[in-house]
């Protein structure tokens, strides 16, 4: 090969420094954006690390809270079961509480005159004289007619008692036409041994018909 004339060596070399500036200028290029490339990279990764661990703190004080707050309500309001007792339940504390009451509270005690008079009404009632009998009959009629201002018809019944007499009279209470339909009342009156007034009362009313046929 020939050689080359100095023009030809001088253009050589200039296009060998221009491609030499080219490479040294993409290589400084390179080496500047490679660092903030890596440092972009690092900071987006570092946010998304803290928006995650601040959410995951987030949720978690919210679930702990809540917690919170279902234990107070759960410790202030009792459960159904302890504010309302079952009625079984019920009726054994209602019956428990009639027993002491009944065990704290003393039983009465028979009066001594009420022992004594039921005693002596289940003792034989000792007997009286006609002639007795007559007089009690007779004073009762003349009280009764007293007290009520109507004739008394009848002696219907008459009782010894340990301290008296009870006798049945019957007053004509309203005289009709026919006599069958008149109103007559029964009334019994009490007297002591002595003949003297204690009670009277209205036993029942009637007609004479129905006297006469023995119904009420």
């Amino acid at each position: 090969m020939a050689d080359l004339t100095d023009a030809q060596k001088k253009r050589q070399e200039s296009r060998k420094r221009r491609r030499g500036q080219q490479d040294d200028g993409s290589a400084a290029n390179n080496s500047g954006e490679q660092p903030l490339v890596n440092a972009a990279k690092v900071a987006a990764a570092s946010a998304a690390v803290g928006a995650a661990a601040a959410a995951a703190r987030a949720l978690t004080s919210r679930h702990e809270e809540e917690e919170e707050e279902e234990e107070q309500e759960t410790e202030e309001q009792p459960s159904a079961e302890e504010a309302q007792p079952e009625p079984e339940q019920e009726q054994e504390q209602e019956q428990e509480q009639e027993q002491e009451r009944e065990i704290e509270q003393p039983q009465p005690q028979p009066q001594p005159q009420a022992q004594a008079e039921e005693e002596r009404e289940e003792e034989p009632v000792e007997g009286a004289s006609l002639g007795d009998a007559r007089k009690a009959a007779a004073r009762a009629r003349e009280e009764l007619e007293e007290l009520l201002g109507k004739p008394v018809e009848s002696v219907s019944s008459l009782e010894r008692t340990h301290d008296g007499w009870v006798v049945a009279l019957e007053v004509v209470e309203l005289s009709r036409v026919p006599e069958s339909t008149d109103v007559l009342a029964s009334y019994e009156l009490e007297l002591d041994d002595g003949l003297k007034f204690r009670r009277y009362q209205q036993a029942r009313r009637y007609t004479r018909s129905q006297a006469n046929r023995g119904d009420e």
